[in-house]
């Protein structure tokens, strides 16, 4: 049985070999223009939410993600290219929509539409500019504190919401000669999901059974 500072030192392990099998190719492909999604599903108590944030000195997959990427942005930008990070934060709860970082610190629900050339989106969904790893992990964690959380048999503090983390990032190349520029957007979604398990096990009933049912849905 491994002591505490050995499952530390392999907890430290596993979360860098999820960003260096994950995360780096992530990464370059949206310095490339290309969009990318990753989630976390399974069970409560099943790490997703540690494998995704980890802790302050074990940083997971998305501290590490965001932390790269202002790094690469910082050390590419110059006089013919620059770089611009926005990030949305939302739940999806009971099949319904809210925004993780309403200004306002409204709670209604947003709705979903078809945008004929960029596809789904969620109308109302509010875009922060952010300049450094700091606003990202400000900002999430005023998000984190408004997720909706109850205690089943498997969690005492289950996430009974799926949380999506919007990363958009728009890359400016300009063209000195001519006077011209060009953009390259895209959009990297870090998703944490709610805890799927049965009813029997986590001893839902009520409002935890419609939440669950809406979960595994």
């Amino acid at each position: 049985m491994q002591s505490k500072s050995q499952r530390a030192v392999t907890s430290g392990i596993c979360q860098d070999i999820v960003f260096k099998c994950l995360g780096e190719n992530l990464l370059q492909n949206a310095f490339q223009g290309y969009n990318a999604c990753i989630f976390a599903y399974g069970q409560t108590g099943s790490g997703k939410s540690y494998t995704m944030m980890g802790s302050k000195d074990k940083p997971g997959l998305i501290p590490r993600l965001c932390s790269k990427l202002f790094e690469r942005a910082l050390q590419e930008a110059n006089e013919e290219q620059t770089f611009t990070v926005e990030v949305s934060y939302m739940e999806i709860y009971n099949e319904k929509v809210r925004d993780l970082l309403d200004p306002k610190g409204s709670r209604h629900t947003l709705k979903v539409r078809e945008h004929k050339v960029l596809g789904p989106y969620v109308d109302g969904l509010s875009k922060l500019a952010v300049t450094s790893y700091k606003d990202i992990e400000s900002l999430m964690s005023e998000g984190n504190k408004s997720r909706t959380v109850a205690a089943t048999n498997m969690n005492e503090e289950s996430s009974r919401s799926h949380a999506v983390f919007n990363i958009i990032l728009t890359h400016t190349l300009y063209d000195l000669q001519s006077g011209t520029s060009g953009e390259k957007v895209s959009k990297l979604s870090l998703v944490d999901l709610a805890g799927s398990e049965r009813a029997a096990k986590s001893g839902a009933a009520g409002d935890r059974l419609k939440e669950g049912s809406n979960i595994n849905k």
